[in-house]
């Protein structure tokens, strides 16, 4: 999802989604959104969506 509508459905703002995206990228030591949810995968941080 883009972050505007990851902030719409989380009903808060997209620099907040922002921020949080920032942080879980600092925590997991990644560069990018896909290194993030690479590295969320394999901590099983992630759900499968059916």
């Amino acid at each position: 999802m883009k972050q505007e509508s990851i902030a719409r459905t989380l009903g808060v703002s997209r620099r907040t989604v922002q921020k949080d995206i920032s942080d879980i990228g600092t925590a997991l030591g990644a560069r990018n959104h896909f290194q993030i949810a690479l590295l969320a995968q394999e901590r099983g941080w992630l759900t499968p969506v059916r």
